[in-house]
Formats: structure tokens, C-alpha cells, sequence
């Protein structure tokens, strides 16, 4: 059975491969379908929201590894609790937030939705460290 770690880890997957794609519209109607499908070797003077989306996207990969082996972790061990479980829902909702606030361009949410995202994977970990039983 897949417990709600891994479900939040399917969700977080969705998400990364989303904000891959949510500027390719936009980029795609300024450099043409031939940039598109071509190398992208050069590329034209893009909107700023659209590189925040892929900066966006790049920051949430270096916290993709972790959250994964954490959740893999956790259901090797059979742990799956209120601490691990509320972890999940603050990584994800924590990055859904970051994204959303990186693309907009609102610098000091920004950071506060990426610390609640870490603090989640700071909750995953206790049963880890100090058991299941905590």
C-alpha cells in the first residue's frame, strides 16, 4: 500500500515536471516553434517571471533528493505517523507556495515558504533519528 508519503512524493514529481513546462508556452510564442523544437543553443530576451520559473524549477531539484530518500526511508522502516505525515504536507505545500511566489516575484515570502518546506523535511526525519515511537 502506498502510504501518504510516497502520495506526496508522486505529487511533488508532478510538480517539478509542471514547472518545467509552464513557461514553454510563452517562450515558445517569442522564439518561435523552430527555438522550440531546435537546441535552444541561443535564446531572445525572455519575460522575467519566465526564468523565475525555471530558477524555480532548478531549486526545487535540490531538495527533490531528499524528500525522496526520506520518504523511501520511512516506508522501508514502516513509519508512517503524525510527525512524517505533517512533514509531507508542509514540503509540499511549502514548495507549492515557493514556486508560486518565485514566479510571481515576491522575494520575502519566498524565502518563508522555502523554510516551512524545510522545516517538513525536518519532521519527516524525527522518527528516523530518535524512532518511531516519538
Amino acid at each position: 500500500m502506498m502510504t501518504f508519503e510516497l502520495k506526496v512524493m508522486l505529487a511533488t514529481g508532478f510538480l517539478y515536471w509542471f514547472l518545467g513546462h509552464v513557461a514553454i508556452p510563452t517562450k515558445t510564442r517569442i522564439a518561435g516553434m523552430a527555438w522550440n523544437m531546435g537546441n535552444r543553443d541561443t535564446s531572445p530576451q525572455f519575460p522575467a517571471w519566465t526564468e523565475r520559473a525555471d530558477r524555480a524549477q532548478r531549486n526545487l531539484l535540490e531538495s527533490l533528493p531528499l524528500y525522496f530518500a526520506l520518504a523511501i526511508c520511512l516506508y522501508a522502516c514502516g513509519i508512517s505517523n503524525g510527525y512524517t505525515q505533517l512533514g509531507a504536507w508542509l514540503f509540499l505545500g511549502g514548495r507549492l507556495a515557493h514556486a508560486t511566489i518565485f514566479i510571481a516575484g515576491i522575494p520575502i515570502l519566498r524565502t518563508v515558504a522555502y523554510a516551512a518546506a524545510m522545516a517538513g523535511l525536518m519532521l519527516m526525519s524525527i522518527p528516523l533519528v530518535f524512532g518511531p515511537g516519538l
